[in-house]
């Protein structure tokens, strides 16, 4: 089972939808972000693990690529990232890297909660913040993760879990860019809920790509509100990445889309 738990306390104004208020109109540019992490340092095996791996030097470079193409082309204010270390490296990177300072640990958007990516008999859960602070002082320690999710959740759970947390979290930003670092399965969540698409419905619909290692995904948007709509500016791409990571490798979509 799943226990979601929202927490108010990261909320602004602009984002009260969970609510049942509407967010006042606001006008402005605003892009989100979605990132895959680089190549681990041990390749993760579906029901066997290791779940949770730094990233290889491979996965550190391309960590970097991202922070380069995002400086010459975002305006990236704020950096959200899973709790596990792929993907909080690769935040940490990119904040040093755009001076940014810190990144804030969102559960809402850790991994899928299934016995294939964080185990089954005794499923996997991070370190604590207070360890995670040890290895990664980039962590903004005030920052109260929205949603803490547990094992296990159906492909239906996870993906309204992640699309709902990236809506507030995108409107609690307006009008500033941000990334989120997270994994495929969540990612691709993410991008269903931007587009506007139902799980069920998604397939052959969606316009999100299976998604590669360092693989980066864009939505842009001109308001904040109930008028407010995503376009997708670009899906899933690696032309930032360097060697034969440009080509797109390591594609994972949703059990849903295959």
């Amino acid at each position: 089972w799943s226990r979601v738990l929202f927490s108010p306390q990261n909320m602004t104004t602009a984002s009260r939808e969970e609510d049942g208020k509407s967010p006042a109109p606001a006008e402005g540019r605003q892009s989100i972000y979605i990132a895959r992490y680089g190549l681990p340092e041990t390749p993760l095996v579906e029901g066997v693990g290791p779940f949770d791996m730094n990233l290889s030097a491979e996965g550190t470079q391309a960590a970097h690529e991202l922070a380069r193409h995002l400086h010459e082309n975002a305006r990236i204010k704020h950096i959200f990232t899973s709790p596990f270390k792929r993907a909080l490296h690769t935040a940490s990177i990119v904040s040093q890297d755009l001076g940014l300072g810190k990144v804030n640990v969102e559960d809402g958007i850790t991994e899928w909660q299934s016995p294939e990516l964080v185990g089954g008999e005794n499923p996997y859960k991070p370190p604590s913040l207070i360890d995670l602070l040890e290895n990664f002082p980039e962590i903004n320690p005030k920052w109260e993760p929205m949603c803490r999710p547990e094992p296990f959740e159906t492909e239906e759970e996870m993906c309204t879990r992640a699309a709902r947390v990236a809506r507030i979290l995108a409107d609690s930003c307006f009008p500033s860019d941000v990334l989120i670092v997270s994994h495929a399965p969540c990612n691709i969540a993410i991008g269903l809920g931007l587009e506007g698409l139902d799980l069920k419905e998604a397939r052959g619909r969606t316009k999100i790509e299976p998604w590669p290692l360092g693989g980066l995904t864009r939505f842009t948007r001109d308001s904040v509100g109930e008028s407010s709509r995503w376009e997708l500016a670009e899906s899933c791409a690696t032309g930032h990445l360097s060697g034969h990571w440009r080509e797109g490798k390591q594609r994972w979509t949703l059990p849903a889309l295959r």
